[in-house]
């Protein structure tokens, strides 16, 4: 290996390079420093010219680069295998995993730190995308266009903090049968997805807009746009963002969060988890997937609050309910094949989210998980943006490692 990647610089001649810094021509000062690295195949070095600035004493080996490789240890080989690992479990138990496949010893504390590094390279790429004008629309693979998001939280810098989710899809043309409600569904496809750590709605919400232009949000072959979310105001206060002239605009609320909110009034009127409650529950539910929001807002109208609290839970849900009428046309949507359940995003921060920054003992900082996350983002979409990704020569674009914090406990 070691031969082989001096034979690969030298093949790419031996120019004197310009400092990346002041851009003044560089010095030759070692024509073979050795370099040591860890590969799939094992530890070996390989020797390649260093050069210096005159001006501000900055070193490069030009070399480095064009072996795809930067401030980390790892080959572009080995890293990729270890990010890939380490979006799907522990770093301890990732470095047992490649130590036994490998043959090698791998040290936790050294996973992270490349593996971080990657993490760090992927926010640095969200940033650009989002900071540059706005490029052209993708094509679709489809007609329609689902949009999802949700929020769940991890323990995050010593406290609890919001971790906010969206997903991106194509919706149909194939369906798919749910065997719990006996419905066919326009199946997912081509999914993408991404997370932000302890940020507001709207750092967020750019992050939703680049992965909905990616898969082909304001292109002219796009018919419809479905946005899926539970209640919460952040979310569809913004949605406003995915409405295209001439595209059918559908805000979905999901039916299971809207469920709730009618057994909240049935538990203060009727008591918590009554014969009486479910009496009432049942045909108001019945009502609202077959009919729409209509039978609901009457039932509310019929209760006559005795107490403070019955008052405060029926105000909340006449509010709630009318701020949603219209993303509560369950008849319509059913009729559509479109999905009414946030299934797909609650699954999202389950299989994304809770796996990686919620496990026993895990402790991140927020720089840590926001880097993992965006490396297990990728690694969940489609395949191509995870190659493409790699593609990219990330390494060479790494940080070096004393820039990076480290866990209070690598998770």
């Amino acid at each position: 290996m070691g031969r082989l990647a001096e034979a690969s610089v030298a093949r790419h001649g031996a120019s004197r390079p310009d400092c990346p810094r002041c851009a003044r021509p560089m010095r030759l000062v070692e024509q073979r420093r050795r370099r040591e690295m860890r590969g799939l195949v094992g530890d070996f070095a390989f020797a390649r010219p260093y050069y210096q600035c005159r001006s501000c004493g900055g070193g490069i080996a030009p070399g480095d680069e064009r072996l795809g490789i930067g401030t980390v240890s790892y080959t572009p080989a080995l890293s990729r295998v270890a990010a890939m690992m380490v979006t799907e479990v522990p770093f301890e138990r990732a470095a047992r995993n490649l130590s036994e496949t490998l043959g090698a010893t791998f040290a936790e504390a050294e996973i992270y730190r490349v593996v971080e590094a990657l993490g760090v390279v992927a926010e640095a790429e969200i940033q650009a995308d989002m900071a540059a004008p706005e490029a052209e629309s993708a094509t679709p693979a489809g007609d329609t266009l689902l949009i999802g998001v949700d929020g769940t939280t991890s323990f995050i810098d010593g406290d609890w903090h919001e971790v906010k989710v969206g997903v991106v899809g194509m919706l149909g043309p194939e369906l798919q049968h749910d065997a719990e409600t006996g419905r066919d569904l326009l199946k997912v496809s081509d999914p993408r997805y991404c997370a932000a750590v302890a940020a507001e709605a709207g750092e967020f919400f750019p992050r939703v807009t680049l992965l909905a232009r990616q898969a082909g949000l304001g292109h002219p072959g796009l018919r419809r746009v479905v946005c899926l979310g539970d209640g919460g105001r952040w979310i569809w206060n913004r949605t406003s963002v995915f409405r295209q002239d001439g595209v059918e605009h559908i805000e979905i609320l999901d039916y299971m969060h809207a469920s709730g909110h009618v057994w909240q009034v049935a538990d203060a009127f009727f008591g918590e988890g009554t014969l009486d409650a479910h009496a009432w529950v049942g045909p108001v539910l019945r009502a609202l997937l077959d009919q729409g929001p209509a039978p609901l807002m009457e039932a509310l109208d019929k209760l006559r609050p005795h107490s403070a609290k019955q008052k405060r839970e029926l105000q909340n849900a006449q509010d709630y309910f009318t701020t949603n009428r219209d993303r509560m046309r369950y008849p319509d949507f059913v009729a559509q094949n479109l999905p009414i359940g946030s299934g797909v995003i609650e699954a999202t921060c389950r299989t994304l989210v809770c796996p990686r920054t919620k496990g026993a003992g895990m402790r991140w900082t927020k720089a840590g998980a926001q880097a993992i996350l965006n490396l297990h983002c990728l690694h969940l979409s489609h395949p191509d943006r995870w190659r493409d990704f790699f593609d990219r020569h990330p390494l060479r674009r790494t940080p070096r490692l004393a820039a990076l914090r480290r866990p209070h406990q690598a998770a």
